[in-house]
């Protein structure tokens, strides 16, 4: 079977490392040939290309949306694909349709997370966005991948079940690699080796919750003035949120890292990984905190509860809600054998059922079921 991936790479986040992940994998069964089409060159397209796959990037910074789908058409006609895989609003709406008018059987879409909201025109755009992609996914799409059981169960309203198939976001636990000591690491940071230090990594945006969290640091530091806390990650929150910091007093004990490439040095130097989003489906990066060994603090949200074991992987707290995440990072830090253990279920719970190899095997699988028209087992769904 030949399969197309279609693909914005315009970032480098739980989307991107997902389609990394599970090309890394795919690219090792037999009996399948891939392709993957970009709009924008960066990382994604980088990583791709030392993968025995072949790839072509279309700018979009350089091409309208009818240039666009003119190449992705242009691609398809010569790759010839079985199956066209779609990722994000735009590519999936361009992908679909292109793939439909060339006469490719199959198209498959994946959904990553529930809409994000926005404010102003940004989210009169998204909105516009995502009708699109509803009414184009309802007509042209043979199967909807959810990356978690909460999506599945929403999607399900919008497009009935017999077209869904959950199936876990996994990750390349090859690829986890620390590069850097963590001492070495906490040194270079200005992070004295008696803190405690807790952060996160991800966007900077209203939805990973960020000043929830830094809500609950200035909570915790009047406990524990020891405590560090770190923002990996950039985005439109960051001055907001420095300016936040500040007025509290803290600034001398948040440190915004910035946008990171290698993230897993900086996760790896934290006593606690906490992840205070107000929506998430299943998100890497959590499960790279897991296969890090880290003991967990994250919301109660999306899909993250079908990975966070509570009280066996991590702790679970309500979403936006600083006092009680404050008092679950406290009773790790002052419980370290506690988090010890978790750090251990955490990494064992990711290797056998959170993996990138079970993800593209499963994957592998709802590709054969298209082609036979057998519907995917319970085995598919990872839950």
């Amino acid at each position: 079977m030949k399969i197309c991936h279609v693909a914005m790479g315009d970032l480098w986040a739980g989307a991107e490392v997902h389609l990394l992940a599970l090309m890394t994998h795919l690219v090792r069964l037999h009996g399948f040939e891939w392709s993957v089409v970009l709009f924008n060159e960066g990382r994604l397209a980088d990583e791709l290309r030392k993968l025995p796959l072949s790839l072509a990037v279309i700018p979009e910074s350089q091409h309208g949306p009818v240039a666009l789908a003119s190449g992705l058409a242009r691609v398809f006609r010569q790759f010839r694909p079985d199956v066209v895989h779609t990722h994000k609003y735009k590519d999936s709406i361009l992908g679909s349709i292109v793939a439909r008018y060339t006469g490719v059987p199959h198209v498959v879409r994946v959904v990553h997370g529930m809409p994000e909201p926005f404010q102003g025109l940004r989210n009169v755009k998204m909105s516009a966005y995502m009708i699109a992609d509803r009414f184009v996914t309802r007509r042209l799409v043979d199967k909807v991948i959810a990356v978690s059981s909460e999506i599945e169960q929403a999607l399900g309203r919008l497009y009935g079940q017999g077209r869904l198939v959950c199936i876990h976001n996994g990750i390349d636990l090859e690829a986890v690699r620390v590069t850097t000591q963590r001492a070495d690491k906490r040194k270079e940071w200005g992070v004295d080796g008696k803190a405690i230090l807790i952060g996160t990594v991800g966007r900077l945006a209203p939805v990973k919750g960020h000043a929830v969290l830094l809500e609950a640091f200035r909570i915790l530091s009047q406990f524990h003035p020891n405590v560090v806390l770190i923002f990996v990650g950039d985005g439109p929150l960051r001055v907001e949120l420095e300016a936040e910091a500040n007025r509290m007093g803290l600034g001398r004990t948040v440190i915004f890292s910035g946008h990171q490439e290698q993230s897993y040095d900086f996760i790896n130097m934290m006593d606690v990984f906490v992840l205070p989003s107000l929506h998430e489906g299943i998100p890497m990066v959590l499960l790279e905190a897991l296969a890090l060994r880290r003991p967990v603090v994250a919301s109660r949200v999306g899909g993250i509860p079908e990975v966070l074991a509570h009280s066996y992987s991590g702790v679970l707290v309500s979403p936006n809600n600083p006092e009680e995440l404050a008092t679950a990072i406290q009773s790790l830090i002052e419980n370290p054998s506690k988090a010890v253990a978790f750090g251990s279920s955490g990494r064992s719970q990711v290797e056998s059922e959170f993996s990138a190899d079970l993800m593209a095997t499963r994957t592998a699988e709802m590709y054969r079921t298209l082609r036979t028209g057998v519907t995917q087992g319970d085995g598919s769904h990872g839950s």
